[in-house]
């Protein structure tokens, strides 16, 4: 401290002139400083930000593309699902048959003689629906 003081007392404003402008340009230096390394640390976050949006947009394709497979199992699913479906129907119309159903019976009866749809559904008034699974299985090959 007393090196301070006796350089104050020497010469107080050329001295203490001195000692701000020392302090000043040692602000200034620190402040350029610290900008340049926000600035360099500011470019490294910038090149993570490319690399994460890139990434994002790669996942982002990946999850279209899956989302479309998806669509399309799930279509494939619905489909098996209308024909299980369809096959519970006709499996309960051909258990009403072996029950004694004449209309049943006699659609069967003209499979086996390898009749139309139309020709069977005028005769049995069944719908084309349930004629169909009907040739399906007793009908001619």
């Amino acid at each position: 401290m007393d090196f301070l003081q006796n350089f104050i007392q020497l010469d107080p404003i050329n001295n203490t002139a001195k000692v701000l402008l020392l302090i000043f340009l040692l602000s200034l230096i620190l402040i350029v400083i610290g900008f340049y390394l926000d600035f360099q640390k500011n470019k490294q976050n910038k090149k993570k930000l490319n690399i994460l949006e890139r990434a994002i947009k790669d996942l982002i394709e990946e999850f279209r593309a899956l989302e479309l497979s998806l669509s399309d199992q799930k279509k494939i699913l619905n489909n098996y699902k209308y024909t299980l479906e369809r096959l519970d129907q006709e499996i309960s119309r051909l258990a009403d048959s072996s029950e004694g159903d004449s209309n049943m019976t006699n659609a069967i009866k003209m499979a086996n003689q390898g009749k139309s749809i139309d020709e069977i559904s005028q005769t049995t008034g069944m719908t084309k629906e349930e004629i169909e699974p009907i040739i399906k299985y007793h009908g001619r090959s």
